[in-house]
């Protein structure tokens, strides 16, 4: 039951962001395609519980390896100008090269992430739906904070290994949710 009222919240979350213009209204005009188009650099990734008991998953931290050996990728996000996107990182553990493709909307200063479901969203702890205020101030910078998106369910076993934690004493599922900033210009800027 609590997996249908989450994946009915998803749907919800996604149709509001379709129908409405990121800004609060119906109104104004779209970030397009070319607007937000290039490739950022992800400078913080966090999931934060709910429970102010339980710590944040650090994921830039625990994760994803954020200096990888010669060849391999630096964590990014390429927004297309076809109006898709391509996350690449590297995994900590192993090495491996990570790579998710999906469908990006368009509000006024939000765009909005289709994420699948699989191994790599489960890994990060990502919700179905990303929302992500975009700025131009300074280069293009993509942000969610813990106001940005509705709270979500992650899998314990997930958290725990995402956050290096006990899965003992935790619930089946971890509400919380994401933080995340990404840059054009670099994450010092």
């Amino acid at each position: 039951m609590k997996h249908a009222f989450f994946s009915g919240a998803a749907l919800l979350a996604a149709a509001l962001l379709a129908a409405c213009d990121g800004g609060g209204g119906t109104g104004g005009s779209r970030l397009s395609p070319a607007e937000v188009a290039g490739v950022y650099q992800v400078c913080d990734l966090a999931f934060t519980p709910s429970n102010a008991i339980l710590p944040a998953a650090e994921l830039l931290r625990t994760v994803v390896d954020t200096t990888p050996s010669a060849g391999r990728p630096e964590p990014t996000l390429a927004l297309a100008l076809n109006g898709g996107y391509d996350l690449v990182y590297t995994r900590q553990s192993d090495n491996f090269l990570q790579q998710l493709r999906g469908s990006v909307s368009y509000g006024q200063d939000v765009i909005g992430l289709e994420l699948s479901s699989g191994a790599i969203p489960a890994e990060l702890l990502l919700p179905r739906v990303l929302s992500l205020r975009f700025s131009s101030t300074g280069g293009q910078r993509l942000t969610a904070g813990a106001g940005d998106n509705f709270p979500y369910a992650v899998s314990r076993a997930d958290y725990a290994r995402a956050a290096g934690v006990s899965e003992e004493g935790l619930q089946n599922t971890i509400n919380g949710s994401l933080r995340i900033s990404l840059s054009t210009g670099g994450c010092g800027a």
